[in-house]
Parts: C-alpha cells; sequence; structure tokens
C-alpha cells in the first residue's frame, strides 16, 4: 500500500510539473519574488483544480440534464475548451490569462444563476471567484470585483422586479428576500476578500523582506569572498574533523608553491616540517583548540621553511565545522628582531669596554699628567714611559670599540 502511495505521489508530481511548464513562462530576471509568487500559485490553482473541474464538470453536466437545459450542457463543453486553450496559450501574457479566464468564469457563474437560479452552482462560483481574484490579483482588484458582484446581484434584481425573460429566479424570489439573499452573498464575499487580503498581504510583505534579507546576504557572501580572494596574505580553511584543506586564496598558492587543485588535495599537515614532529603528533587537539594562534613554522613546496603568525576564526564552511586562517610570513619581523637583540648585546658588550678597558688607561694618563705638572722635571723619562703605555692601550681600546660598533651595524 505504501509503494503505490509513494508511486502515484511520483506521478502527481511529475503531472503538476508538466501542467506548470506547460502554463509558465520563464521568470523574468527584473521581476519582483511577490509577483512571480503570484503567478506561480496561478499555476497551483489550474493544477489543483484541474482534477476538481473533472468532478465539478461531471456535475454540471448531469444537473443539466436533469435540470432538461440544453444550455448549460453545451456551454460547459464550451466554457472547457475555451478555457484551456487560454490557460495553456503560452503566447499570451499571463496576466492577461487571469484576466481572460477570470472574465469567462463570469459569464459561467451568470449563465448558471440564469438558467438554473440559485440552487445552482452560480452564486457558489461568484464567491469562488472573488476568493480567487483575492489571490491572484493586488488588493484594489479583489474589491473591484466586490462592486462588481454587487452590479450582478443588482442585474438579477432587475430581472425579478421586471420579469425581463424567464428565470427560476422569478419564480424562487420577489425583490425585497433577492435583495436579503444577495446582501448576505456580498456580505460573505467582502469579508472573504478582507481576509484573503489581509493574509496575502503579510505574506507578500514576508516576501520582500526575504528577498531583501537574501540580497543583503548574498551581497555580504560576494564581499567577503572578493576579500578572501584578493587578500594578499595567505588564507586558507581547512576541516576541523581531519585537517583537510576545503579553500584556499591565490596569495597561499603562491607562498606556498601548490596550485588550488594540489591544496584541496592535501591535508593540514603537509605543510608542517617534519622537524617537527612532536607538535604534528598533537596536531588534533591542536586542530580542535579555539585557541589555535601564534608563531609556527610551514613549509612550502621546494622544502623552504619559514616562520608564520597564525591567526584563526571557526566558521561554518559548506555545512562543515572548519577554521578560517590567516598566515601572515614574519621571517623580516623575526630578523629584524634578532639584529635589535644582537645589537643590544653588542650595546652591552661596548659598555662594559668603556666602563673597563677605556677608563684603566685614561685613568693611568690622568694621573701621570697630574705627576708631571705638580713635578716636573723628576722621573719625566719613567714617567713618560707610562704615559705612552697607558695610551696605546686607551687606543687599542678605542679601536675594539670601533670594530664592535662596525660589525654590529652601530656605526652606521
Amino acid at each position: 500500500m505504501e509503494i503505490e502511495m509513494l508511486a502515484l505521489k511520483e506521478y502527481w508530481w511529475k503531472a503538476k510539473g508538466f501542467m506548470e511548464r506547460a502554463i509558465l513562462r520563464n521568470a523574468d530576471p527584473s521581476e519582483d519574488d511577490h509577483v512571480f509568487w503570484r503567478k506561480k500559485l496561478f499555476t497551483n490553482m489550474i493544477s489543483y483544480g484541474f482534477i476538481v473541474s473533472i468532478i465539478g464538470f461531471g456535475s454540471s453536466m448531469t444537473f443539466g440534464i436533469f435540470a432538461g437545459s440544453s444550455v448549460v450542457q453545451w456551454l460547459n463543453i464550451v466554457f472547457i475548451f475555451a478555457l484551456l486553450s487560454i490557460i495553456f496559450n503560452k503566447k499570451i501574457m499571463i496576466q492577461t490569462r487571469k484576466i481572460l479566464a477570470l472574465f469567462l468564469l463570469y459569464v459561467l457563474a451568470i449563465v448558471y444563476i440564469a438558467v438554473l437560479g440559485s440552487e445552482g452552482p452560480g452564486v457558489l462560483y461568484l464567491i469562488i471567484i472573488t476568493i480567487f481574484s483575492a489571490m491572484l490579483f493586488p488588493r484594489p482588484t479583489a474589491y473591484w470585483l466586490v462592486g462588481l458582484n454587487v452590479l450582478i446581484c443588482a442585474g438579477f434584481g432587475a430581472v425579478i422586479q421586471y420579469k425581463l425573460f424567464d428565470s427560476p429566479l422569478v419564480e424562487s424570489y420577489d425583490l425585497p428576500l433577492w435583495a436579503s439573499y444577495s446582501g448576505n452573498f456580498i456580505f460573505v464575499s467582502l469579508i472573504s476578500v478582507m481576509l484573503v487580503s489581509k493574509v496575502l498581504s503579510g505574506l507578500e510583505q514576508t516576501i520582500k523582506k526575504e528577498a531583501t534579507l537574501v540580497s543583503k546576504l548574498d551581497a555580504s557572501e560576494k564581499y567577503y569572498r572578493t576579500t578572501f580572494e584578493a587578500n594578499p596574505v595567505p588564507m586558507y580553511v581547512f576541516d576541523m574533523e581531519d585537517g583537510r584543506f576545503l579553500h584556499v586564496n591565490d596569495a597561499a598558492c603562491a607562498k606556498y608553491g601548490y596550485s588550488k587543485e594540489e591544496f584541496l588535495q592535501m591535508n593540514i599537515r603537509d605543510i608542517r616540517p617534519q622537524t617537527e614532529s612532536s607538535k604534528l603528533l598533537d596536531m588534533n587537539s591542536m586542530i580542535r583548540n579555539r585557541n589555535y594562534t601564534g608563531v609556527l613554522i610551514h613549509v612550502n613546496k621546494n622544502n623552504e621553511v619559514f616562520p608564520v603568525e597564525i591567526e584563526t576564526n571557526v566558521i561554518s564552511f559548506k555545512d562543515r565545522e572548519a577554521r578560517l586562517v590567516l598566515a601572515t610570513d614574519v621571517s623580516e619581523r623575526i630578523n629584524y628582531i634578532q639584529k635589535i637583540e644582537r645589537q643590544n648585546q653588542d650595546l652591552k658588550e661596548i659598555a662594559w669596554m668603556q666602563s673597563h678597558m677605556v677608563r684603566a688607561p685614561l685613568a693611568n694618563i690622568m694621573s701621570l699628567t697630574d705627576f708631571l705638572i705638580k713635578y716636573p722635571g723628576e722621573d719625566t723619562q719613567e714617567t713618560l714611559d707610562f704615559l705612552k703605555d697607558s695610551s696605546q692601550k686607551l687606543n687599542a681600546a678605542i679601536k675594539s670599540i670601533v670594530l664592535q660598533a662596525d660589525g654590529s651595524g652601530l656605526a652606521g
């Protein structure tokens, strides 16, 4: 039984799809979604109403036979062929087809009321037409059709009052009774239009808001995709489950030397050097760690290693939990820091040399100079020898400092 129901559903969806393609033109790209939605609603009404109309056609023919009216039978036949020729004619704009179908339905309903009276399906058809109009057309059109129903009822009131032609209405109603009957009919029509229009108006607003939101999301996605692709810093996305690359930008391809196709066949471990085996062993926990940031060593296709600073965020990518990575090469920064550290060390050594190697001979020179000033002529030669020795030591210390400064780049 279940298999039969599935087969029946499959046949139904195929038939529905066939009817939709036979009725509906392709959507105009400039057409608003809520406008195209009304066209889709029209095709759905035709699709679902086709089966119901077969039953209705059979019942109308039966009613016409028992009522002894050949007019009804011929009218049903003409109506069916005319309606089908209009609905499935894709050369006619769908808005025009809706108007023509509405006109045919009104003609059918008016003839039913005139020939069969209120016991026939004519009044019911008018209510259904009014409700369908509220669904297929904007709100003002539906209210105009309620006004048209008033004119139709007024016309039949004139038929009853003045007996313009032979109709069951003339025998069943007088003018006050028909006014009461048609007043209730107009009231039901008006309430139906108000309720349906209110619901569909809210639905249209929802569709418009959804379309606006989708447009903004598309624009946002396009912006971030462009930012990702055009970013000069290597960026990539990998799966948090197994570390497989899901997406990379051009900068990553240029930095690591792999094409995008090669990247998508690789794992996050493939860009880590084997020398960091201890870190590789803990890669799974590293991938899942929310604080997966810092400086790491990466390796490119040519087995050249370089340090990168990692900044990451956890994202959803194609329904997978993934990590977005920004990998900045910090080789120059690290080299600069190391250079500064070497210079600082050289400055410390120069400061030590100044405090030890320079001060000692300078102090000797100053003392010997004071001695010569105070005691001129005494032990002059020995004092001069001491001065020469201290001067040579001072000169050697200065040369050492200069050499140290030149080697560290401080002299430049």
